[in-house]
């Protein structure tokens, strides 16, 4: 069976970094992992997908938002990206003399809320290569069935179709109800190509989803 490839593309700023080091002293914690030096135009790593993540410190990202250089950098990923991440290394909330703990908090509301950017936590570089692999993993081939807890199967229609098209990878409720919305019921959503879903849910996951639907499927013996 050929092995499936997972294609990272990083700058070069980050080729001594301790993420890169960690990918190529545990090479058999990465299987198909193929990197490639990238002059991208903006953030450290292009995880496929649409995803582009950059990766900063904590105190760089506190000196980010004390000199507002954090908010043309968000401004410039999101430009770039269908989807962008931050990875901050270390404590952020240590007090710092450079810090201002209000102006953290309102900065992080607007880049997390105004402008839809994640910001996830990383406890050390070799933790931020793992998960970098994880979730170019999962941009670009989906995760693996998850156990998920949903409320009882429903009887009326309405609920019904919000139920079964709930159950699609990356559909949450609101991208749910805007799906049975745009294309009238959930017939017409499973139904739809990835062009057509792309408008309501973005290309990137409406492209999984059509994965997970016209993947074949095999009976385990």
């Amino acid at each position: 069976m050929n092995q499936l490839l997972t294609p990272i593309r990083y700058h070069p700023r980050e080729t001594q970094s301790g993420v890169l080091i960690h990918w190529n002293t545990y090479p058999g914690s990465f299987n198909g992992l193929s990197l490639q030096e990238d002059e991208l135009d903006c953030g450290d790593f292009d995880l496929g997908g649409g995803l582009r993540v950059e990766r900063k410190s904590a105190m760089d990202f506190n000196l980010a938002i004390m000199d507002k250089r954090l908010f043309g950098e968000v401004a410039k990923l999101k430009s770039s990206a269908d989807r962008a991440v931050y990875i901050v290394e270390g404590d952020l909330f240590t007090g710092r003399f450079h810090s201002d703990p209000q102006r953290m908090r309102e900065a992080l509301a607007w880049m997390t809320v105004e402008q839809g950017v994640s910001l996830v936590p990383s406890a050390s570089e070799g933790y931020t290569a793992e998960l970098l692999f994880a979730m170019a993993n999962a941009a670009q081939h989906g995760l693996p069935a998850l156990p998920v807890l949903r409320n009882g199967k429903p009887f009326d229609p309405r609920s019904a179709q919000m139920y079964v098209v709930e159950g699609l990878p990356g559909i949450n409720p609101l991208l749910a109800q805007a799906l049975l919305t745009q294309f009238g019921h959930a017939g017409a959503v499973f139904a739809a190509s990835a062009e057509q879903l792309a408008p309501v849910i973005g290309l990137p996951l409406a492209q999984r989803v059509r994965k997970i639907l016209d993947a074949p499927y095999m009976v385990k013996t």
